[in-house]
């Protein structure tokens, strides 16, 4: 399904509510009534076409089809993935603790394997927080760098010297095994830990990791969909005009 600027939001929502942190994100809070996408955006000073290339590649597996990626500004993208990071780290990740935390506190009979989850899921946040640093210190950073410099038809050799060791292609992987990671993690959970009386705890955790996996498969979505193909061209350009 193709979001357009005349659906009504509200319509939207109803297609996929995983789209709510996705539009919370883009600066759209609740409440807008029966206003259609364009009119809601323009209330809110949300640029309709970006709002509709991370919504629709949210949605979609291959937009390219119907948008054009290259007339999303690069740093528009940029500040929406940031944010992106932002609520992982500081709604979902403690959100997810606190649950973990509450399952060991109710399975003291089996308390030792309980803690190994906890101790896993600690390895898993401190390898996201890498991975968010990352990108925020150095992805980020050099993908407005080329935007930038694609624009104003200048390129230094320094820029020159990276795009040639460090592409954006090769950021591309690292998602890999933070999937995995949480994919490991939530099978201990399924399969292996032992049975208590009271599964509510253990599936609540399971919940927030699903939805978890779900936004970071849409995050890497918007990444690989969006941004990567964005800057790789920017780069051939670069490449071909300054090299």
């Amino acid at each position: 399904m193709f979001i357009d600027k005349e659906m009504k939001m509200a319509d939207a929502i109803h297609h996929n509510h995983l789209l709510l942190p996705v539009i919370n994100r883009l600066g759209i809070q609740l409440g807008f009534g029966d206003q259609s996408i364009g009119a809601v955006c323009a209330e809110n000073g949300t640029d309709i076409d970006f709002f509709l290339v991370i919504v629709n590649a949210f949605l979609d597996q291959d937009i390219h089809k119907t948008l054009k990626i290259q007339s999303v500004p690069a740093n528009k993208v940029v500040n929406y993935l940031k944010a992106t990071h932002q609520y992982y780290l500081e709604r979902v990740i403690p959100e997810i603790e606190n649950r973990i935390n509450a399952l060991i506190q109710h399975s003291v009979l089996d308390q030792k394997q309980f803690l190994l989850v906890r101790n896993f899921f600690e390895e898993y946040k401190t390898e996201l927080y890498t991975h968010v640093k990352l990108e925020e210190k150095s992805v980020y950073p050099y993908v407005v760098q080329v935007y930038e410099a694609f624009h104003k038809d200048v390129a230094d050799k320094s820029l020159m010297q990276r795009i040639a060791e460090n592409p954006i292609s090769s950021y591309a992987k690292e998602h890999s095994d933070i999937e995995s990671k949480l994919f490991d993690l939530k099978n201990i959970l399924i399969k292996y830990l032992p049975k208590n009386q009271d599964s509510y705890l253990k599936n609540q955790v399971l919940n927030a990791l699903f939805k978890l996996e779900n936004d970071l498969n849409d995050h890497s979505r918007i990444e690989n969909m969006v941004l990567v193909p964005m800057i790789e061209e920017m780069e051939k350009k670069l490449i071909a005009k300054f090299s």
